[in-house]
């Protein structure tokens, strides 16, 4: 009798820590499906940003305009990694409703391990206005941007045309390296439609 007590308690213990292991295994596995979308949002934000990049250049002051149209390079921005700037369209405002352009000036960059989403309201900004600052996704450690230049990824772009593509790579402290090839459209393509349009 005292034997089948001892088996059946032994059983029950081995039960609650099956049961609790299950339990926490299914709350580590919530997390990381979490945190995967999150890093997924956060690379279909970049994505969507430099798929609709705009030739335009940036005026500041009322200064003639920028020759380079997209910026990247280490600690741009006093980013912890990498930034980049450029200008996007596509900013989507019907009707004209409110006083701003469809075009939008963004930026990204790491701060604090955060990787942060700058934007203004309007593309050629007034030397010191300070841009609104997105928070998009925390607990990185790297935010990595590479420019394809024929067959060659370099770390740094300040150039009028594009890159053929950009390959951004974000380092999250738990599920690592995440990263992603955009194409880019050719500048002078972009160019000629957006021409071909007015």
């Amino acid at each position: 009798m005292l034997l089948a007590a001892a088996i059946f308690a032994l059983v029950g213990l081995a039960s609650v820590a099956v049961l609790q292991t299950v339990s926490r295994t299914d709350e580590l596995s919530r997390d990381s499906s979490e945190r995967l979308t999150q890093l997924q949002h956060s690379m279909l934000m970049l994505e969507r940003d430099f798929m609709q990049i705009s030739v335009r250049h940036v005026r500041l002051d009322g200064e003639a305009a920028q020759k380079n149209r997209l910026f990247g390079e280490k600690f741009l921005l006093d980013s912890e990694d990498h930034g980049v700037s450029f200008t996007r369209q596509g900013w989507r405002n019907p009707g004209m409703i409110l006083p701003r352009s469809e075009i939008q000036t963004v930026a990204y960059r790491l701060q604090d391990g955060t990787l942060q989403r700058l934007f203004t309201l309007y593309p050629d900004a007034v030397t010191g206005t300070e841009p609104k600052v997105q928070l998009l996704l925390s607990g990185l450690s790297g935010f990595e941007l590479h420019y394809l230049q024929g067959e060659e990824w370099l770390e740094r772009w300040q150039d009028a045309n594009f890159p053929a593509a950009v390959r951004i790579t974000l380092t999250d402290e738990h599920l690592g390296k995440m990263e992603r090839i955009l194409m880019l459209p050719d500048a002078n393509v972009a160019a000629a439609a957006i021409g071909g349009r007015n």
